[in-house]
C-alpha cells in the first residue's frame, strides 16, 4: 500500500498539476457549465472535475446529467422523467449501488447527504457535491490524485483505485488537459498495454 501512495504522489505531481487551459471543456453542455462554476466557487481544479466526469459518465466524449451506474451497469436517459422512472425500477429489483447524474454520485453512500433523488440528477447540486467531496478527499489525502483514487474506490482497494487514477489521467490528457509523462506513463503502462490489445 505504502508503494501505491508513493506512486499516486508521483503521478500527482507530474500528471494531474500539468493541467492547461487549452483543453477547457465548452459551455454547451449543462455538467460542463456546473463545473466550469463549481470549479471556481470549490477551488478545485477543472481539470480534475472533467477528467472524473469523463470517466464516470462520458459517452462518446459527451457528459450525460442523467446517467446511471446500476450495479456495474451503465444506464443513458435522455431526461430527467427516463432517468426517474429507471431509478425507481432499479431500487424495485433490489439494486442498491447506484450512481447518478454528471458526477456519478453514489446514491447508498451519499444520498442523505441531498435533499432527494431527485436533488441527486439536479446538474448543480450534483457537481457541487463531488467538487466538495473531491475537495475534502484532496485535503485529507494530500494529494488530487490521491483523492481522484479515492473518489471511486475504498482505501483498501489499491488495484480498483490505481485502474480509476490512470482511466481518469486518460481522459484528463484526451480531452487536452494535459499530456503523458514518464511518470504517469510507467504508473499505467500495465492498463495502457492491456487496451492496447
Amino acid at each position: 500500500m505504502a508503494s501505491l501512495a508513493a506512486s499516486l504522489i508521483a503521478v500527482a505531481a507530474t500528471s494531474i498539476c500539468e493541467a492547461h487551459a487549452e483543453g477547457r471543456p465548452t459551455s454547451s453542455n449543462i455538467c460542463e457549465r456546473e463545473m466550469i462554476r463549481s470549479s471556481n466557487e470549490n477551488a478545485v481544479p477543472l481539470a480534475v472535475l472533467y477528467a472524473v466526469a469523463l470517466t464516470e459518465t462520458g459517452q462518446k466524449g459527451a457528459l450525460n446529467a442523467f446517467a446511471m451506474n446500476v450495479e456495474g451497469r451503465a444506464v443513458f436517459s435522455a431526461d430527467f422523467r427516463e432517468a426517474m422512472m429507471r431509478f425507481l425500477a432499479a431500487k424495485r429489483s433490489g439494486a442498491v449501488l447506484i450512481d447518478i447524474g454528471c458526477m456519478q454520485v453514489n446514491h447508498h453512500y451519499h444520498g442523505a447527504r441531498f435533499a432527494s433523488v431527485e436533488a441527486m440528477f439536479d446538474p448543480r447540486a450534483n457537481v457541487d457535491y463531488a467538487a466538495r467531496f473531491l475537495k475534502d478527499l484532496h485535503k485529507r489525502e494530500g494529494t488530487w490524485t490521491s483523492a481522484v483514487a479515492r473518489y471511486h474506490a475504498g482505501p483498501k482497494n489499491a488495484p480498483a483505485q490505481k485502474s480509476y487514477v490512470c482511466a481518469v489521467i486518460a481522459n484528463m490528457i484526451a480531452s487536452g488537459f494535459g499530456a503523458w509523462t514518464d511518470a504517469s506513463r510507467d504508473f499505467c503502462r500495465p492498463r495502457r498495454e492491456a487496451a492496447s490489445r
